[in-house]
Formats: structure tokens, C-alpha cells, sequence
């Protein structure tokens, strides 16, 4: 039996960095129903607390968030757990994406996010798309927060953009995790921290197996968590190896593939 119901947004119930209007109501009475049955839903994503909480606005106090790739974990308002980046080792990721040619960097804090210019093609697209809680600082060593994740943005080729110089060498970096998330981003988390993580440890705080939990995703940074659950869905527009990860197929966002399958529980 279905104890705990896990998904991704961007990819998988919306478009990437699609805003709270294109998500179909449909999924709240769901999510409503769900948790009269006792089966308890929770957000994994590599959104902010902020933008998923936007998101779920009718239904956020009856569900668990994990944001900014798994490296927090929120009941409603309530942080459950938290993974940072060591600051030193944040500063060389950023000055090492820094040197990217086209890349941008999105460094995400327990408080909000963070980039370089308000003028910035990424600056307007986590506002107006995300709705995200950022702040433009010039400078990103001025930034005071817990650094959770750092992210590298290009609109269609970051993972080109990183392939000969960067993730060859922060993918052996001890306590630093990469993935993919999209076609425009590449996450730098900590490593004790990702969508696995924190659904492992929401399994742990209310008993609930591995074979009680589905979930859905997308994207690469969905295969973490698809190890902690025992029925799995890849929407049919993920990424190749992600659907080779999944025990199931279900259709793409524009077609509430999710939904169906939720209403079948």
C-alpha cells in the first residue's frame, strides 16, 4: 500500500521554471484526498522553499517540501533538516563557474537566493518564471547565508558548457554532489544531502518503507530518489537514462501524466 507520494516539479508536473498558474488544481483536490486516505505527499525539488510554497499555496500545510536539490526539508514552515556547502569550498565552485564563458551562477541560502545582476536573463527568469525570492549582489562573496546549492545556468547548453573543465574535476571533489537538473542547470549540492537523501530521511521520521513510497521525475537529479521508493514513473518527456531508472512510463506535464496516476491510487 502507498504510504508516501514523492515528485519533482520542473519536468515532470509543469514546464521548467513554469509559475503556479500552470498547475493544474486538479492536483490539490488529489493531494487533498491523498492525505484524508493517510498517505502523505511530498515536493522534491531543486526549487526554493518560497517558489514551491507559491506553488502548493492551497495545499502547503498539508504537505512535506524538499527544496534546492534535497539539501533542506520543510514541514510547511516548520525546517526539518538542512545540508550546507563549507563555505570555503563555495567559494572555489563559484570562482571556478566564474570562468565559464555564457554560464551564470545562482548561489541558493537558507534566506533566499542569490545571483550577480538584476539585469541578467537569469535574474528575470527566476522572478518572473519561478517566482523566486532572490537578490542581485554584485559580488557573491558578500553573501552571509548557509550556502545549500549552487547552481550554473545557461538556457540550453550547460551541460556542453561543463563538460571538458568543471564537472571533471568537482565530481570527485570529496563532500560535493553534481546532477543535472534540466537542460539549463547544473546543481552543485553537498554530498550527504540530494532528493534521495530527503526522502529517505521523511521515510524514516514517519515509518514509512521503501515499498510503500512512489515517485515521479524527470530529470537526473531525480534518480536519487527513485532508489528510495519502490514503484517508480518517469514522465515520457525525461531524460533518457532516467526512464531506464523507472519501473513505469506516464505521460508528459501537458498531459497531467502525474494526475492520472495519482488518481488511480
Amino acid at each position: 500500500m502507498v504510504k508516501l507520494v514523492v515528485s519533482d516539479i520542473d519536468g515532470t508536473l509543469v514546464g521548467d521554471g513554469q509559475g503556479a498558474e500552470f498547475l493544474s488544481p486538479e492536483y490539490f483536490q488529489e493531494i487533498e484526498r491523498l492525505y484524508d486516505k493517510g498517505i502523505r505527499f511530498m515536493v522534491c525539488s531543486g526549487r526554493q522553499r518560497q517558489s514551491v510554497k507559491k506553488m502548493f499555496a492551497p495545499v502547503a500545510d498539508k504537505i512535506f517540501l524538499g527544496c534546492d536539490g534535497g539539501s533542506l526539508v520543510f514541514d510547511h514552515e516548520k525546517l526539518l533538516f538542512s545540508k550546507a556547502i563549507q563555505k570555503e569550498k563555495a567559494w572555489e565552485i563559484m570562482e571556478d563557474a566564474s570562468g565559464i564563458p555564457l554560464c551564470d551562477i545562482m548561489v541558493c541560502g537558507t534566506k533566499r537566493a542569490y545571483c550577480r545582476w538584476e539585469d541578467s536573463e537569469l535574474y528575470r527568469w527566476m522572478t518572473e518564471g519561478y517566482q523566486y525570492d532572490i537578490e542581485a549582489v554584485g559580488d557573491l562573496k558578500k553573501i552571509k547565508d548557509e550556502i545549500v546549492k549552487i547552481s550554473l545556468y545557461h538556457p540550453k547548453r550547460v551541460e556542453e558548457l561543463t563538460k571538458e573543465d568543471f564537472r571533471p574535476r568537482w565530481e570527485k571533489e570529496p563532500g560535493i554532489k553534481l546532477t543535472m537538473a534540466g537542460i539549463q542547470w547544473l546543481d552543485c549540492v553537498p554530498s550527504d544531502a540530494g532528493k534521495g537523501t530527503a526522502v529517505e530521511f521523511i521515510q524514516r521520521k514517519l515509518g514509512i518503507s521503501k515499498e510503500e513510497t512512489i515517485c515521479f521525475g524527470d530529470n537526473q537529479n531525480d534518480i536519487d530518489m527513485f532508489k528510495k521508493a519502490g514503484e517508480t514513473y518517469a514522465v515520457e518527456n525525461a531524460r533518457e537514462e532516467v526512464k531506464q531508472c523507472a519501473l513505469h512510463i506516464c505521460g508528459n506535464f501537458g498531459k497531467n501524466g502525474v494526475l492520472k496516476v495519482l488518481q488511480k491510487i
